[in-house]
This record gives C-alpha cells, sequence and structure tokens, in this order.
C-alpha cells in the first residue's frame, strides 16, 4: 500500500492552507501544504499510529482543537474556535505578560491531546471540558472579561495534569528562540530555533 500524507505524523491537521480550494494542511518536514491523499515523502514519512489505534481520532498538538474537531466534530471554523484563536492573536499574545501562559499550552498541549485521544471514552470526557470550561470561557472572552476567561482556563489546565498526571516538562527555553508567531498553537518544540 502507497504511504500518504495523511497517515504522517507531520501533517498538521489544525494548519489549514487558507487559499486553496483543496483540503490542504501544513507538513511540519516538507515546510509546504499537503493533500492527506499525496504520496509521501520516503525519507521524512512516519506512520502516525493514533490514526489506526483510537478510533478514527486524529491528535494534535493542540488539544483543544483534538477536542472541538476531532472528538466532537465541530467545523474548525466553527465560533468557537474563532473566539479562542482571536483572543490568542489579539490579547494574549502581544502582551509579553502572557507569553508564559502560552508557552505552557505548547508544553502540555500534545501531552494532553494524547491523553484525552486515548482515554477510555473521549467523547465524554471532551464534552464534559467543552460545557465546563471551553464555552463559559469563550463567553467571558465575548464579554471582554479577559482576566475571568484566564482564570477559567487557568483552572481547566490545572483540572486537566492532575487528572491525567501530566507533570509539565522543564524546557530551558530562551524567549528569544522562541517563534512568536505560532506560540500558543501546541507546537514550541517545532518552533525552537536550534543551538548546535
Amino acid at each position: 500500500m502507497e504511504k500518504v500524507c495523511g497517515e504522517c505524523i507531520y501533517l498538521d491537521y489544525t494548519n489549514k492552507e487558507k487559499y486553496s480550494s483543496k483540503d490542504k494542511f501544513y507538513c511540519l518536514k516538507g515546510r509546504g501544504y499537503r493533500e492527506p491523499t499525496e504520496r509521501a515523502c520516503h525519507y521524512d514519512y512516519t506512520l502516525n499510529q493514533n490514526i489506526y489505534n483510537n478510533g478514527g481520532y486524529k491528535p494534535s498538538g493542540c488539544y483543544i482543537t483534538t477536542i472541538v474537531c476531532n472528538i466532537l466534530s465541530y467545523d474548525d471554523n466553527c465560533e468557537l474556535l474563532q473566539t479562542l484563536r482571536e483572543f490568542r492573536e489579539n490579547i494574549l499574545r502581544p502582551n509579553p505578560d502572557y507569553l508564559p501562559l502560552l508557552i505552557q499550552y505548547d508544553q502540555i498541549g500534545p501531552l494532553i491531546s494524547e491523553k484525552i485521544t486515548n482515554s477510555d471514552n473521549p467523547y465524554d470526557l471532551a464534552l464534559n471540558i467543552l460545557i465546563k470550561y471551553l464555552l463559559p470561557v469563550s463567553s467571558y472572552i465575548k464579554e471582554k472579561n479577559y482576566q475571568v476567561a484566564i482564570k477559567l482556563y487557568t483552572d481547566m489546565v490545572n483540572c486537566l495534569t492532575n487528572y491525567f498526571h501530566i507533570i509539565e516538562p522543564t524546557l530551558n527555553i530562551n524567549i528569544e528562540d522562541i517563534n512568536k508567531e505560532n506560540v500558543g498553537k501546541g507546537r514550541i518544540l517545532k518552533n525552537i530555533k536550534s543551538k548546535l
């Protein structure tokens, strides 16, 4: 069977090309957009076992996208995700005080995403997180009650890290080495400049 991009761990389903009539997603290795059905690169292809082992859910580094799109089947451009993304882009990212919050998301996001995806009942877990945290956070953002939204988001992260027994990794990251355009998307490790 021919290997295709859609089976590879490097195809980022959270980063869809906006200006294409076809569904193309960003390849972290090839650094370009690829259709999931395209023939995979033979030298960079790494099979994503989760595609076959988790009942069809495709994990991503962004556990919020995993919850909302991959498990609960919302559209990637749904109002909830647009609200959260605009908040990240327009409120959190421009303010240096919130950079640690975004870095934390990038460090633990992939771990939480994997834990949710591989849990005994990902749908019920995702629905609970949506109702208890994500929808209220979105409402507070719309009301411009940003501090309450951040507090509830922080409570959610603490709850999930405790629930899944995740110890936040301690990485020696120099703030100047972070690609600030992509911080807060669940893929900080891909954005650290190489020190080799």
